[in-house]
């Protein structure tokens, strides 16, 4: 009876101890699963942060070809205002220049008329002169024939 007992009492126990086990295993099982299933979300986590680091790094990079380019375009339209700058002083001294030359022309030609008109002036002054001395020299002879 005892050994019957003692026979029972091993059969409790290691039926005890393998129900034991048995949650120990399906435990582990768990754990390794909730391990393997946070590992997993672990991986998600990191490839969306890294989507998203890239389409933040590519954005970053769409805003700075655009303000590049931006700045291309501005440095263009400030090297085509220099340069219509320029054509427009050049053109403005070549109006100058052309002004100058009528207007040296137009002094030249003032110049010209006013020497001609002297010399009309002295000629006629001249032939004036002429034409008194002509008439006094007429009057002495008619003074001396009388």
């Amino acid at each position: 009876q005892e050994e019957e007992e003692t026979a029972r009492q091993d059969a409790e126990r290691k039926a005890e101890e393998e129900k034991e086990a048995a949650i120990l295993m399906q435990e582990e099982e768990r754990r390794k699963k909730d391990e393997a299933r946070a590992a997993e979300e672990e991986v998600g986590r990191l490839k969306r942060e890294e989507e998203v680091r890239v389409q933040h790094e590519n954005e970053r990079q769409v805003e700075k070809d655009k303000e590049e380019e931006l700045i291309a375009k501005n440095e263009q339209i400030e090297r085509q205002k220099a340069e219509r700058l320029k054509r427009e002083e050049e053109a403005d001294q070549l109006k100058q220049a052309e002004e100058e030359r009528k207007e040296h022309g137009a002094r030249a030609a003032r110049l010209k008329q006013e020497e001609e008109e002297t010399a009309r002036q002295d000629a006629e002054r001249k032939a004036e002169e002429e034409k008194e001395a002509a008439i006094l020299m007429q009057k002495e002879e008619r003074r001396k024939k009388d």
